[in-house]
């Protein structure tokens, strides 16, 4: 088994368009393709953060919101390394595709099992971190300054002893034509603005004023519903099932038996 360094697990570049993107993956799954023992020849990331020109912060995300706060939680790792206002942080989530976005414990791409803020608490922090590291960079060779002497605040950076300050926007281009650091450090978590404390749901507002869309409100051309029908005791497959187009209902076109019996599991499973 190789030994991999963080560097494997970050990648950065510009963003079509414009502006700085940040890859990470999640190193489980590095670990996994490096098993063979050839690296892999494509970066596969879990997610991408992407700062544009104009200073939007863009985490494009494969978990999902199921009401236990992934959407404000993930984008919080993200807004603390690097150095933003967690409104300053915009969701996309991401297409579906197990080979970019699985989950590395489940192998596919899923939220549950409690794992969104587990598996990525070190990487999308790590991806913060790395993505203001570089923006600092970035300031200290356009003011032509040591980057000791700048630091990150609120969606820009500062010049200690002149005050001079620009914004992320302004830097990302230069930053994305940067080497993306071997290694970044992360904050000490007394320092922590963000983390630990209490904040309003970023996705509340969309679900109030019904803006928010779920899976059920998804249309697609010539879809199709299906509905399971049931035999009214709980137990024991029922009594008569025939295929084809059901007979007597306008609309329906098929009609199939599943087979087995439907059993109703009592287990619990934690939400992601």
């Amino acid at each position: 088994m190789h030994t991999l360094s963080r560097r494997t697990f970050l990648s950065a570049g510009a963003a079509a368009g414009g502006g700085l993107l940040v890859g990470f993956t999640l190193p489980v799954r590095i670990g996994a393709a490096l098993v063979g023992g050839d690296p892999p020849r494509d970066f596969m990331p879990n997610g991408f953060v992407r700062i544009d020109p104009d200073g939007r912060v863009t985490l494009v995300m494969h978990k999902v919101e199921m009401g236990q706060g992934t959407y404000t939680s993930m984008p919080m790792l993200l807004a603390e390394e690097l150095e933003v206002d967690l409104s300053q942080v915009h969701l996309e989530h991401a297409p579906p595709d197990d080979a970019l976005y699985a989950e590395p414990l489940f192998g596919v791409q899923e939220t549950g099992g409690s794992t969104s803020v587990r598996g990525n608490w070190e990487p999308l922090r790590r991806a913060g971190a790395t993505a203001r590291s570089m923006l600092v960079s970035a300031a200290a060779e356009t003011w032509q300054v040591e980057p000791s002497s700048c630091r990150a605040a609120n969606g820009a950076v500062i010049h200690g002893p002149t005050g001079r300050s620009l914004t992320y926007g302004a830097l990302v281009d230069r930053a994305a034509r940067l080497p993306v650091p071997g290694d970044v450090a992360l904050k000490d978590p007394k320092d922590f603005k963000l983390i630990g404390t209490p904040l309003k749901r970023l996705d509340t507002p969309d679900k109030v004023d019904g803006t928010a869309q779920y899976g059920i409100d998804v249309r697609l051309p010539g879809m199709k519903f299906a509905a399971v029908g049931r035999r009214r005791q709980s137990q024991g497959p029922p009594r008569r099932a025939t295929g084809g187009a059901p007979r007597r209902c306008r609309g329906r076109r098929r009609r199939r038996h599943l087979g087995g019996k439907a059993r109703l599991g009592r287990a619990r499973h934690p939400l992601g």
